[in-house]
């Protein structure tokens, strides 16, 4: 964020010269104030003596000062010594006029002067602005700022992001938008700043684009008994504003009798077309068609009303795990049919760090007899987008991007995919989706179970070894006892 409190709020600046005389080595300094300030100029003489002689001359060569005498009938000029060798020329209440350089001369002995550039600053003014205004899709725009002031200003480029300035990092008098998008459209302000000048003027330009009607429908199948109340909707993004409205059957549906057609703008370019209808009967069932037309083109959203049991949602196409170079984009697939009021989608982006909601599918509640409301957490930025039956789209992707991406489908399914973003990649190299499953509770616990089967045979076998390594040998000492016996018997009858 640019702000003028990066300059330190002065009443007065002093410049101060040394001017070391025995070496006769002149000098050029410049000193910088605001109008009504108060300049002060110090020139330091190293030498003293009663004939010494230290003059101020102004721009015009005209005497200002001579020793502690002022010369000038301009009371705004003065002399002050605070110390022996200072000689302080002193200018109260600065005028544009007072710009231009000054000379600190000693005598009686021809010494070069020291000279000083006195700039009067003249806060920054904003001259000319070109650019705003509305475009068509994918053009060229350029913005440009024109400034003036004293000293020459600097135009830095800014974005209104979410009510928050987004500094562009873009310093000149053009700013360009390569591909004019939705992303890219708004508010888009230059600030001009000019150094040690406090004041800053700041020009706001905004780009609109303009494009054909783009519809998402909430829920394509809706379920409601006769005789009740019903609300079917459509998000529909446009600019500028297009013919909206809903058919069934080949007929176009105006508000009258049990049918009610409304639209509220719910963000910037998007709007909430609705069609309520009071007392659901028979021939209301059917197909319906929300549309929304302009000069760019039109765009259309199929809506089932059906009496019958709702199908359960359907996943068309899953999530894969993703690598993608750094400014890349990501698209995460979670293609879901048949998805009803009832079920709700999210996605989520589990990282190193946090875990937070990106997306969420709207939701139907009715708020009294006539009057329902669409409660919609869908996307604000320009970072990610839901595009298609609720595909995840992640424009030019960083590291921050990277981490567990999770389509959670109301009480049906979790389906997780995992990003990865690289810094670069081999030629031969592409982006591909790896198509193995995410590893789950069920794998780990196939594992530990093959690990404890294993651990319980070779128990087993040991357990077998060592009693037939104890069975052998009592065999043997069983052997030896009775031939010992033998042997005993034999000596006994010799005898």
């Amino acid at each position: 964020m640019i702000t003028t409190d990066m300059y330190k709020d002065t009443l007065s600046v002093t410049v101060v010269f040394m001017l070391w005389l025995s070496r006769g080595v002149p000098s050029l300094q410049m000193v910088q104030v605001d109008v009504g300030e108060t300049a002060e100029l110090v020139c330091i003489v190293e030498i003293t003596g009663s004939n010494i002689v230290v003059e101020w001359y102004s721009k015009l060569d005209e005497l200002l000062t001579q020793n502690n005498e002022v010369k000038t009938q301009d009371r705004r000029f003065s002399i002050r010594r605070q110390y022996i060798k200072e000689w302080v020329l002193s200018i109260n209440n600065v005028r544009n006029s007072d710009a231009g350089k000054y000379e600190c001369r000693i005598g009686p002995v021809e010494y070069k002067p020291y000279s000083v550039e006195l700039i009067v600053s003249r806060p920054p003014e904003i001259t000319n602005t070109s650019g705003p205004g509305s475009y068509v899709l994918d053009s060229r725009v350029v913005l440009s700022c024109a400034a003036r002031g004293i000293p020459e200003p600097v135009i830095s480029w800014l974005r209104v992001e979410n009510h928050q300035l987004i500094d562009l990092n873009v310093k000149g008098n053009n700013y360009v938008i390569d591909s004019l998008n939705l992303s890219t459209a708004g508010v888009y302000e230059c600030h001009a700043l000019a150094r040690g000048v406090k004041q800053t003027a700041t020009a706001a330009l905004e780009v609109h684009v303009l494009f054909a009607p783009i519809i998402k429908v909430p829920y394509q199948e809706v379920l409601q008994e006769e005789g009740k109340w019903t609300q079917l909707s459509c998000l529909v993004t446009v600019n500028p504003k297009a013919d909206l409205y809903w058919m069934q059957n080949g007929r176009r549906i105006d508000s009258a009798g049990s049918y009610v057609v409304s639209s509220q703008e719910i963000g910037r370019y998007t709007h909430l077309l609705r069609l309520s209808i009071e007392i659901l009967s028979y021939s209301d069932y059917g197909e319906y068609q929300c549309l929304a037309e302009n000069e760019h083109g039109k765009d259309a959203g199929q809506i089932t009303l059906s009496g019958e049991q709702r199908k359960k949602a359907v996943v068309v196409s899953r999530p894969r795990d993703l690598m993608v170079t750094v400014g890349e984009d990501a698209l995460f697939n979670c293609s879901v049919l048949h998805l009803s009021a009832d079920d709700r989608l999210v996605w989520w982006h589990r990282s190193a760090n946090e875990t937070k909601k990106l997306f969420e599918s709207p939701s139907l509640k009715r708020t009294s007899k006539k009057t329902s409301e669409l409660t919609v957490n869908g996307l604000e930025n320009a970072k990610h987008d839901v595009i298609g039956q609720y595909n995840l789209l992640i424009r030019t992707a960083n590291f921050s991007d990277e981490g567990l991406y999770t389509c959670q489908i109301g009480g049906h399914e979790n389906l997780s995919a995992t990003l990865n973003v690289i810094v670069s990649k081999d030629s031969d190299t592409v982006c591909q989706e790896y198509h193995q499953e995410p590893f789950n509770l069920n794998t780990t616990l196939v594992v530990v179970c093959l690990v404890v089967i294993v651990l319980l045979l070779v128990t087993i076998v040991v357990i077998i070894l060592v009693c037939r390594f104890w069975a052998r040998r009592s065999r043997k000492d069983v052997e030896y006892t009775h031939s010992v016996q033998l042997n005993a018997k034999v000596v006994k009858i010799n005898q």
